[in-house]
């Protein structure tokens, strides 16, 4: 028998990581894309304009670690509006994403990930962004709507800690689709990989003793 007895405990089980480590690692993300982008920005546009579009962001994120984003919501999507090609409107929405995230507000949360897929030059931050579409998607049960996530994640052709991320999520979605032989595949991917995050390791096994009983 599964360790885990329903779906909605796997995927609670998943939920339980990302919540724990989700925000810790697009923090990190974020930090290493805006150290660059930032910079490159800053070089090509009004020294004001990208000022505050910094500072802004400085905002947003230090609400987001003392849990009053709720707070400064519209200044988030004030910054989207009046800069849309800034990085930091890229790391705008992705909080804003979190945020809708957490509170259940899934629409939002597809929203605001689907603009910095097709609004962020950013290769870490539109694959992050399809990452967690996938997992919203796989979650909501709308399989096609995850499938073609992934797709455009393989075209993005990632390495390291990203490509479990992706293989993790692949696993579930396979699990969920009843195919079992993909999800062993993406799994087994999963626990392969050196760069792995120590807690998605330790999923994936699980889920491939699972299969494997």
């Amino acid at each position: 028998m599964s360790r885990y007895e329903t779906e909605e405990e796997q995927i609670e089980a998943f939920k339980s990581w990302w919540n724990k480590y989700g925000t810790q690692l697009l923090t990190a993300i974020l930090v290493v894309v805006l150290a660059f982008s930032g910079w490159r920005y800053w070089t090509n546009t009004k020294y004001v304009e990208a000022a505050n579009a910094s500072s802004m962001y400085e905002l947003l994120q230090a609400n987001m670690q003392q849990g009053t984003f709720g707070e400064v919501t519209r200044e988030a999507l004030k910054l989207i509006q009046e800069q849309p090609e800034s990085p930091y409107s890229a790391g705008a929405a992705m909080l804003l994403a979190t945020y809708s995230y957490d509170k259940g507000d899934m629409d939002d949360a597809i929203d605001h990930l689907s603009w910095v897929v097709t609004n962020s030059p950013d290769i870490a931050l539109k694959a992050t962004a399809h990452i967690r579409l996938a997992r919203i998607f796989t979650d909501q049960k709308k399989f096609d709507e995850a499938e073609a996530q992934l797709v455009e994640l393989k075209d993005l052709d990632l390495k390291g800690a990203a490509k479990g991320d992706v293989d993790y999520v692949a696993g579930m979605l396979a699990l969920k689709r009843n195919k079992t032989d993909d999800a062993h595949t993406a799994f087994t991917a999963v626990v392969q990989n050196p760069e792995t995050e120590k807690n998605l390791l330790g999923l994936a096994q699980i889920q491939l003793d699972d299969l494997a009983k």
